[in-house]
């Protein structure tokens, strides 16, 4: 808190500061002037808290000071000191805002009092202001979920009327007719939630629109909202299209200087009308996803890996089983290895490996029949470190999660992993022996219970398979028979051909030329 001592005498202004244990009233910062006109600029610079003023000074007296004190509409706290008793300076305090008249000579024990009097009041009123300000604040927020919600709504609906989005951007105050939307992804924020907000996710939430305030007001009519993992600005300009995208600039290095945020941005380049939001918001969407996670896209690089996590279901497996969290994160790690030696990568290649662990997190928690944890990786994180950090927590929680003593795992959930392993990999090559040296049972063992689980051979369940996928592709696509026997796993066109009419009766030519429309 801060004083301003007012007074034309420099030893009574020496005096208060040193009569008065300022720490226990949390005043940290006290300012002198010997005039009201030095006392006033001092006022406009700092605006301190609380004022104790002599009212006959040369230049500008007390009472002319406090009235231009009042004139301004300055709230400190006003504790006078006089050697007159006079009608016109006590009204003259009264209407400043004044919590006390003291007359000169007056008593420390006195001007104490004065002090505390004005500082329970100063405290009353900043609980006042804000208790005001978090009621506002929770207003806000409501009707900013209510709006995200509309939002969500509108964007996620396959048939939406123009009249709709009209009347949706018109009651967040944004010309229909003209406007600009952007679409921002912050990269790490959870990270900087946990450790500068104290996970407080709606305190940063509420800087960063902040930011978003100070720097797009100007440019006219704004709005920011939140959808999924997004940040969306709408701002109603008649703005040249470089300026907008200089804002862009300024945002993203205000929100990294700020709040450490780092984001990635789409902007669908042009002037907007209600009909085209759909259109730009899924453009905007496809840009982030060509981000680069590394950096700049480089003109060339070596092609990156398919599937990294989903031949490794059983050895993730049996470490939940055994509880090592060490091998697990160590995967992690190897996969981040991995994907750092390409140098390159885009959002949308490591959404890709999002998708392929979530599937093979479903599987595990399936297979471990628990109902307890079911947590999978969010889809849209786009720095590599914090994707590791996600994916080591999660296998950290399930380990932690499972009740071991009333665990039971079945060999009928230990076949299915090698039925979903032979269902993701049926166009490779895939023996009795690899399976069996894949998930560590006999081949015997193996084919046994597989037979037993399903009612089939691997083998001819392998070829249930192809033929299943070879008739889709015959019905839906056109591809050459050679082609369809590539993509259902036949590397010999013959043997395609022999197989298929064993299955089905028919070539795959005479199936196509029969059943297909």
């Amino acid at each position: 808190m801060k004083l301003l001592i007012v007074d034309d005498e420099e030893h009574v202004r020496e005096g208060v500061e040193l009569s008065i244990e300022w720490q226990k009233y949390k005043i940290n910062q006290i300012l002198m002037a010997e005039n009201g006109l030095e006392a006033l600029e001092l006022v406009r610079k700092h605006n301190p808290e609380l004022i104790i003023c002599d009212m006959s000074m040369h230049i500008m007296d007390g009472a002319e000071f406090l009235e231009k004190l009042r004139e301004e509409g300055w709230t400190s706290k006003v504790i006078v000191l006089s050697g007159y008793q006079q009608f016109h300076y006590t009204r003259a305090t009264l209407l400043a805002n004044g919590v006390d008249y003291l007359l000169k000579p007056f008593k420390i024990r006195d001007l104490d009092k004065a002090i505390q009097k004005a500082c329970d009041q100063i405290k009353q009123e900043q609980e006042v202001r804000l208790k005001e300000r978090s009621t506002n604040f929770r207003l806000n927020e409501v009707n900013n979920l209510v709006m995200e919600k509309r939002f969500s709504r509108l964007i996620e609906e396959e048939q939406v009327s123009k009249e709709e989005l009209i009347t949706f951007l018109t009651a967040i105050g944004i010309n229909p007719d003209s406007f600009y939307v952007v679409t921002f992804l912050p990269r790490n924020k959870d990270a900087i939630v946990k450790q500068y907000y104290a996970r407080d996710e709606q305190l940063f939430n509420y800087s960063m629109k902040n930011i978003v305030k100070e720097l797009v007001e100007s440019l006219g009519s704004w709005y920011v909202l939140q959808h999924e993992e997004f940040i969306i600005v709408f701002i109603s300009s008649n703005l040249l299209l470089t300026d907008v995208e200089t804002t862009i600039n300024k945002l993203q290095e205000a929100w990294k200087r700020t709040l450490r945020l780092s984001s990635f941005a789409g902007f669908y380049k042009m002037s907007l009308t209600a009909n085209r939001l759909q259109l730009a918001l899924f453009e905007e969407k496809s840009m982030i996803l060509n981000c680069h996670i590394f950096g700049l896209m480089k003109s060339s690089r070596k092609p990156i890996a398919m599937h990294f996590f989903i031949d490794k279901e059983r050895v993730i497996l049996e470490a939940v089983l055994t509880k090592n969290k060490q091998y697990l994160y160590e995967l992690v790690e190897s996969f981040e290895m991995e994907l750092t030696s390409y140098e390159t990568v885009s959002l949308r290649e490591l959404q890709h490996y999002t998708i392929e662990i979530n599937l093979l997190l479903v599987r595990i928690y399936k297979q471990l029949n628990i109902d307890s944890f079911h947590e999978t990786m969010p889809l849209w994180l786009s720095q590599l470190e914090e994707w590791s950090s996600k994916l080591k927590q999660i296998f950290s929680d399930l380990i932690d999660s499972i009740n071991y003593s009333k665990l039971e795992i079945t060999h009928v959930q230990s076949i299915a992993a090698v039925r979903n392993y032979i269902n993701d990999h049926m166009k490779e090559e895939v023996t009795l022996a690899g399976l069996a040296e894949i998930f560590h049972f006999s081949p015997q063992y193996l084919a046994k219970k597989f037979k037993e689980e399903y009612g089939t051979t691997i083998m001819n369940y392998l070829t249930q398979l192809r033929i299943e996928k070879a008739i889709s592709l015959l019905d839906h696509t056109e591809l050459s028979i050679q082609e369809v026997a590539n993509e259902s796993g036949f590397e010999e066109l013959n043997y395609f051909s022999k197989v298929f009419k064993k299955h089905t009766g028919s070539t795959p030519s005479g199936y196509r030329k029969k059943y297909k429309v």
